[in-house]
C-alpha cells in the first residue's frame, strides 16, 4: 500500500474503513513508527477519540497539548514525549511546561512553534468563546504549524476512533463537530488518516458532513497463513502450547480477525490455557461470557444499535443472519423466513441500524451476517430467548457449533476434487440442520459429527477403513416396520448403526438391557434386509455415560461406546 501523503499535490485525506478488530489501528501504529524512525521531515501525529463527554474547550486543550508533546518528541528524538502524548493513561503536562521545554531544546522551527503555543495559550485563557469556536482551531493546530512561513516539514495526522468525535465532543449549538475538518481535511501540509470501529457510522458521516474530503480505502482481514503465523507467535508469547492444527482451528472460529485472536489468547484469571482444541473452546466460551473482553466489545455495539428499539427482534434477526452465514436476505425474505410480526417500515429501520453499527452486512439491498463469528457465540451464550437451549445441552452445542464452522471451512480446502467436495458438503449440511430445534435430537447429530471428523482425520476406531469420499449418512433412519435407528452410516465395505441416548445423569437408570436388546434386534434386521454384503458394526452412545452394570452388559454384547479409542 503506497501512500504519497507528503506530496504537495495531495488535496484529499484518507479514511481506512474496515470491520472491527481487523487491524486498522495496527496500520496506523506501524506507519507512525516508520515515519518516526525515518526522520525525514514527515512528522507523525496520533490522536484517539475516546468515549466520555468533554467540552469543546477541553477538547482543544487535549488535542493541542498532545500535538505539541509528540512534536517535541519527534524533534528531540525522545520517545518518552511520544508515549505520553499518545497514551490515555498518562497525565497531560501543563502547556506552559511544554513551552519551556521547547525553549531549552535545540530544535528547528523553534520560533514558529513558540508563536503557535502562545496562540494556543490565548485561546485557552479566553472564557467567552462558543464551544464550537474551540473545536475549529483545535483541529487546525497541526495544519497551522506545518503551513507556517519557513516550515518545510509536513505532518501526517492519524485520527483513530473517528466515530466518537460527533458522539462525545460537546460543540454547543453544533451537533456535528466533525464539520470543523471541512477545510483542514484538504490540507496539503497536514493530511489526515482516519479510522473508526463503526465502519457504517464513519462512512455515513464522511458522506454527509465532509463530502469529497476523504478518499476511502477498505482494509480486508488477514490472509489465512498470516493469521495462523500470528496465532503461533502470540501463543508462544502468552505461554500456550499452540500446534499448527490448533492455530488452524483458532483461525477458523475467529475468522482470522487479528483482534479476536489476541483476545482469545490473552491470559486471564480462570480462563483456560490452550494446549488442545478443547481448551480453545473453553477459552472462547470464557471470552463470550460475562467476564469476557469479546462479549464486552460486542455489547457496546449492540447497545448503540438497539437503543430505544425492540432489541429482542433485533437480536433474533442478528442471530438468524449469523447462523445462516453466506446467505443474504432482502427485508421481505427475512420477514418471511423468520415469521416476524413487525411492520415493513420498522423492519427496514431496524436492519438499517444494525448495518450502520456494523452488526450485519449489506450488499445490493440484501442483508447477511457479519463475518466475525464471535458475534454468534455472544448471542448464543447470553440470550437464551434466541436458542431456547437447556443448560445441560448448551456446552456440547457450543463446542459442536465451533467444530461445524471449522469443518465447513476444511471442506472448502480439501484437495479431493470439486465433485467429492460437493458430496462432503452435502453430508455436513445434514449436521447443520435446524440449529434452533436441537432438544431431544441434538446428541445424535454430535455423534455423527464425531464420526465424520474421525473419517476426515483417519482416526480409526468405529469408523476405520471408511473413505472420506465414499460414505453416506442418515439420521433417524426409518425401517418399513415404522421403527427408527438414530444413525446409519454406510461406507463402501462397512455399515455402522448407532443408538444415541441423551439422558441426564439422574436418569441413566432408564438405559436398560431391554433397550439395548431392542436396538440390536432392529439393527440386525435392517442389516439382513439392506446391507448383507457389508461388515456390520454397532455403536451405543450416551452423553453422560452408563451405570456400571449396563456398561458391562454393552461390552459383553460387543457394542462400541466411543467413536475413537
Amino acid at each position: 500500500m503506497a501512500l504519497n501523503l507528503s506530496s504537495k499535490k495531495a488535496s484529499r485525506s484518507i479514511a481506512f474503513l474496515g470491520r472491527r478488530k481487523v487491524g486498522k489501528s495496527l496500520i496506523l501504529e506501524r506507519l507512525y513508527n516508520i515515519l518516526y524512525s525515518e526522520h525525514k521531515g514527515l512528522i507523525p501525529f496520533y490522536y484517539e477519540f475516546t468515549e466520555g463527554k468533554r467540552s469543546g474547550k477541553e477538547f482543544y486543550h487535549d488535542f493541542a497539548t498532545r500535538f505539541y508533546m509528540q512534536l517535541l518528541g519527534y524533534y528531540n528524538r525522545d520517545i518518552t514525549w511520544i508515549e505520553e502524548g499518545i497514551s490515555r493513561d498518562k497525565k497531560l503536562v501543563d502547556i506552559n511546561i511544554l513551552k519551556r521545554e521547547f525553549d531549552n531544546s535545540a530544535i528547528p522551527y523553534k520560533k514558529q512553534i513558540k508563536r503557535k503555543i502562545n496562540n494556543s495559550l490565548e485561546i485557552l485563557e479566553a472564557d467567552d468563546f462558543p464551544l464550537y469556536e474551540y473545536v475549529i482551531p483545535a483541529v487546525a493546530v497541526p495544519h497551522g504549524f506545518a503551513s507556517a512561513h519557513g516550515v518545510a516539514d509536513r505532518v501526517v495526522q492519524m485520527i483513530d476512533e473517528f466515530q466518537y468525535f460527533n458522539m462525545y465532543i460537546d460543540a454547543g449549538v453544533e451537533d456535528k463537530p466533525c464539520k470543523a475538518y471541512m477545510a483542514t481535511a484538504e490540507s496539503r501540509h497536514a493530511p489526515l488518516l482516519i479510522t473508526g470501529s463503526l465502519m457504517g457510522v464513519v462512512a455515513e458521516e464522511l458522506m454527509r458532513w465532509l463530502p469529497q474530503r476523504f478518499g476511502e480505502m477498505y482494509v480486508p482481514k488477514m490472509k489465512s497463513e498470516e493469521s495462523i503465523a500470528m496465532t503461533l507467535n502470540y501463543g508462544s508469547i502468552y505461554g500456550h502450547t499452540i500446534t499448527p492444527e490448533i492455530a488452524d482451528y483458532i483461525y477458523y472460529i475467529t475468522n482470522g480477525i487479528p483482534g479476536r485472536i489476541i483476545e482469545l489468547l490473552s491470559p486471564k484469571i480462570n480462563k483456560a490455557m490452550i494446549h488442545s482444541i478443547g481448551d480453545v473452546d473453553k477459552a472462547l466460551e470464557f471470552e463470550v461470557s460475562i467476564k469476557g473482553t469479546i462479549k464486552d466489545d460486542w455489547d457496546d455495539y449492540l447497545k448503540m444499535a438497539m437503543n430505544e428499539v425492540n432489541n429482542v427482534n433485533m437480536r433474533q434477526m442478528t442471530y438468524f443472519l449469523c447462523r445462516n452465514e453466506g446467505t443474504r436476505y432482502s427485508p421481505t425474505e427475512l420477514k418471511k423466513a423468520m415469521a416476524l410480526k413487525i411492520e415493513d417500515s420498522q423492519l427496514r429501520q431496524d436492519l438499517e441500524l444494525l448495518f450502520k453499527y456494523d452488526i450485519i452486512e449489506l450488499d445490493g439491498g440484501r442483508y447477511g451476517g457479519v463475518f466475525d463469528r464471535t458475534l454468534k457465540k455472544v448471542l448464543m451464550k447470553n440470550y437464551s430467548d434466541i436458542l431456547n437451549l437447556s443448560d445441560e445441552e448448551f456446552v456440547s452445542y457450543f463446542k459442536n457449533d465451533n467444530m461445524l464452522d471449522y469443518l465447513k471451512e476444511r471442506v472448502e480446502l480439501l484437495e479431493i476434487g470439486l465433485a467429492e467436495a460437493e458430496n462432503l458438503r452435502n453430508k455436513l449440511a445434514v449436521l447443520r440442520g435446524e440449529h434452533n430445534d436441537l432438544k431431544g435430537h441434538y446428541y445424535k447429530r454430535e455423534v455423527l459429527l464425531a464420526m465424520i471428523q474421525g473419517i476426515i482425520d483417519n482416526k480409526g476406531g468405529l469408523v476405520r477403513d471408511i473413505s472420506v469420499t465414499a460414505f453416506t449418512s442418515t439420521l433417524n433412519y426409518h425401517l418399513e416396520t415404522g421403527e427408527e435407528i438414530d444413525i446409519v452410516l454406510e461406507g463402501e465395505q462397512v455399515v455402522i448403526m448407532a443408538e444415541c441416548k441423551n439422558y441426564l445423569p439422574r436418569y441413566l437408570h432408564n438405559i436398560s438391557k431391554k433397550i439395548v436388546d431392542e436396538f440390536m434386534d432392529k439393527a440386525r434386521r435392517l442389516h439382513q434386509s439392506r446391507f448383507t454384503n457389508k461388515e456390520f458394526r454397532l455403536g451405543f452412545f450416551s452423553r453422560h455415560g452408563f451405570e456400571t452394570k449396563m456398561a458391562d452388559y454393552i461390552n459383553q454384547c460387543g457394542l462400541v461406546c466411543k467413536v475413537h479409542e
